[in-house]
């Protein structure tokens, strides 16, 4: 029973639960958030190596100032068309909580709290089992809440202005919560079947980074992410065994126009490492994903110039459907506004993502709001 319920857990499901989970983006493990702040975000991700809140280079932290605090929540909308038949769903997610200080005059401490793969999702279909001879119509659904948590630890030192790098340490939690049940029509001859299943993570990965400035306007930021061991546990019991993703990325970004970047960023991760925590059907690969954005000084608001951005990104999402990989191309805005004369800021972004699949096809809308003060 406990490799069937695991198996079912972390393998795509076919076609007509499908339509019933209404998501295309959260097979296998879940959903890759990009742990990128709101601000990042409007970008499509392409500030993300240079982003004191966006919890990826540890290097970038000084670039927060004094402190930092932010905080934010990105609602997902979905629809997904199976067959010309369209669901709509939705996942709350509050996927970045950054906090940080400066230490001394160079040096910079902080944490964060995000998520690395979302997967909430509800399925249901048709079935029929034998009973006593005779075949009893059935609904059988399943509930599936929960993700997997990166907590960071970093510290970065700035050795001049053109020069500043950083390293952290991560641990990996979370658990899937999940409830299998088959409900009968006829209902007062046959009781309802439930089994409530939880399979928690665990997992290390140390990482690293820089954000150099070797020519005028042109800052370069670059990272590394070593993925630990991780495992799964059901019932205090070790499920599998595997290694958590290492991550590299790298960005370009210009300065000269005042008050505003353009940036580049490629960034590769290595998902196939979790492989070996999954069912032997599960399809996994490793991604990697170019995002290009701008962002870009507006008109002023209490002294301080307000941020308009926008951004595109492509990729390939992780776990695949039906022996297919699901590509997701996405575009980006955003808008920044400060406030309390420039300590803290309002951000905002919507991402709108077009992501296909054998035939299936799902779009998906992120709306992300955070805020940041920098006291």
């Amino acid at each position: 029973m406990r490799r069937f319920l695991c198996t079912v857990l972390l393998t795509a499901i076919p076609v007509a639960p499908l339509l019933a989970q209404g998501s295309l983006s959260l097979q296998g493990f879940g959903y890759p958030t990009g742990q990128a702040s709101s601000r990042a975000a409007g970008t499509a991700g392409a500030l993300g190596e240079t982003d004191a809140g966006s919890p990826i280079n540890p290097g970038a932290l000084p670039n927060a100032g004094r402190s930092l605090f932010s905080f934010q929540m990105d609602p997902e909308f979905r629809q997904i068309t199976v067959n010309g038949r369209a669901v709509n769903t939705t996942t709350a997610r509050f996927p970045v909580i950054s906090v940080g200080s400066k230490l001394g005059t160079r040096g910079f401490l902080g944490i964060s709290f995000s998520t690395l793969l979302d997967r909430t999702w509800d399925a249901s279909f048709q079935d029929s089992v034998t009973v006593g001879g005779d075949r009893v119509a059935s609904t059988v659904s399943a509930t599936v809440r929960g993700a997997v948590n990166d907590t960071r630890l970093a510290y970065a030192w700035q050795f001049s202005e053109k020069l500043q790098a950083g390293m952290a340490i991560h641990a990996y939690t979370g658990a899937n919560r999940m409830t299998l049940q088959r409900t009968f029509n006829d209902s007062a001859t046959f009781g309802a079947l439930a089994q409530n299943t939880t399979l928690a993570y665990g997992g290390s990965a140390l990482s690293m980074g820089v954000v150099a400035m070797p020519i005028p306007h042109i800052a370069v930021g670059a990272s590394l992410r070593l993925g630990g061991n991780m495992r799964t546990r059901y019932d205090d019991s070790t499920a599998t065994r595997g290694n958590a993703p290492t991550r590299y990325g790298m960005s370009l970004t210009y300065d000269g126009i005042p008050g505003s970047q353009l940036a580049l960023r490629v960034n590769h991760e290595q998902w196939t490492r979790m492989a070996s925590m999954g069912s032997s059907s599960l399809d996994v690969n490793d991604v990697t994903e170019v995002a290009a954005g701008a962002d870009i000084a507006g008109p002023k608001f209490q002294s301080v110039p307000t941020q308009f951005r926008l951004g595109a990104r492509m990729r390939d999402l992780p776990f695949g459907w039906n022996g297919k990989v699901v590509s997701e191309r996405t575009l980006a805005a955003g808008a920044g506004i400060p406030f309390a004369r420039g300590w803290a800021a309002l951000d905002v972004s919507v991402q709108r993502s077009l992501r296909k699949a054998g035939g299936l096809s799902e779009k998906g809308t992120i709306l992300s709001v955070g805020l940041t003060v920098r006291p």
